[in-house]
């Protein structure tokens, strides 16, 4: 009789009870469940922001990251509409905004994977225009065949593993495949990736997949499933603060340049734009060889100088002293202290000034300023 009354299997009700999707996605009364996933991504956000960051560790603020962008025919899908592409590419451009402002001194680079075959996109630049002109290049068009998983990661670690043993070290894949068709064991590459200290993290914009798991497990990556694009900006957004450093990592001091914007008026070439004349008459030369860029920060081509402005490199060490989460309190009257608006509900204080701000500052000061601006 017990079996008989059972329906299902045992294991879906272990799952659906671990994660709460009862609780999670509830339904509307026109059976859909979009307003369920924006307030569990509102609430994710919030409890983002909420959770004490460690203080006085070593990260790796210098980085060098590598993104897979699956491009198989899975990108095609509807499921996030318009299509799976233009929501990633979309997303990747707000991410490239938000990683540079945290990370002025880091590099990205871009990976393409169709017909099995993955191709570098762009090398890694700390240039965001050239980086967004790379994204801009792809259409959906481009789309088609299947992903493999093992040789985008083979890729990204030929590109990886001659750097100096100072840096981070990372790839991010953007997978929307239920499958990956290898070429060889992609458990001796993952373990190729632990080696040379890569850290592999996988969004994934499907379901979940095991061999994804071991790999962001293996690699103490993180691997994250998005619902939906406003998620996936949000699990992007996660990637921009730079990660914890084992104490293997070697420690050495870096050479960097900090050159004036200044009007030249000397004909030179640009090493940003070889193949066509300079975009200013400004731009920025190379304290050490004299090479000119349009912007920084940069790496010198020429020198390998890394060419930063002094507020630039100050915004990359914020993160070694985060600014601590403000308490939710009730508040039936008073005004925020930064923008003046009337509180009425809750208000967010700051337990060193005891300010009092509503939601809108409290993510800009948590998320962008990263300071308290009456502390001081």
């Amino acid at each position: 009789m017990d079996e008989d009354e059972q329906k299902g299997y045992t294991w879906e009700a272990g799952y659906a009870e671990g994660l709460n999707i009862n609780e999670v996605l509830v339904e509307d009364e026109t059976g859909s469940i979009e307003k369920s996933i924006a307030k569990y991504v509102e609430d994710s956000k919030k409890r983002a922001r909420i959770k004490n960051r460690p203080e006085k560790i070593r990260l790796g603020i210098m980085r060098h990251v590598m993104i897979v962008i699956d491009c198989s025919r899975f990108m095609t899908s509807k499921a996030m509409p318009p299509s799976r592409f233009v929501v990633v590419l979309k997303a990747l451009n707000i991410f490239l905004e938000r990683f540079f402002e945290q990370n002025p001194i880091a590099q990205i680079g871009f990976i393409t994977c169709k017909d099995r075959k993955a191709e570098r996109l762009s090398t890694m630049t700390g240039n965001i225009r050239q980086l967004k002109d790379s994204l801009n290049s792809l259409t959906e068009a481009f789309c088609g065949g299947d992903f493999s998983l093992q040789n985008a990661l083979q890729l990204a670690c030929v590109n990886l593993k001659g750097m100096p043993g100072h840096v981070s070290r990372e790839v991010i894949v953007v997978m929307g495949s239920l499958s990956t068709i290898d070429p060889g064991n992609i458990f001796a590459t993952i373990e190729q990736m632990k080696n040379l200290n890569i850290r592999c993290s996988v969004i994934g914009l499907s379901a979940s997949m095991f061999i994804c798991q071991e790999l962001a497990k293996t690699t103490r990556g993180e691997y994250s499933i998005a619902l939906d694009g406003d998620h996936l900006q949000m699990l992007f957004a996660k990637q921009t603060a730079p990660p914890s450093t084992a104490k293997s990592t070697e420690c050495n001091a870096i050479r960097v340049g900090f050159p004036t914007h200044q009007l030249i008026t000397t004909k030179s070439f640009c090493v940003c734009h070889s193949d066509s004349k300079p975009i200013s008459s400004r731009g920025f030369i190379c304290v050490q060889c004299g090479s000119r860029h349009c912007s920084i920060p940069a790496e010198c081509v020429v020198c390998k100088l890394t060419l930063v402005a002094a507020p630039q490199l100050s915004r990359a060490f914020r993160h070694l002293l985060p600014l601590a989460p403000f308490t939710q309190i009730e508040v039936s009257h008073g005004s925020c202290a930064a923008c003046e608006t009337q509180l009425s509900s809750e208000g967010y204080r700051c337990e060193k000034c005891d300010s009092i701000f509503c939601l809108d500052c409290d993510t800009l000061l948590h998320e962008s300023l990263h300071v308290c601006p009456t502390c001081f």
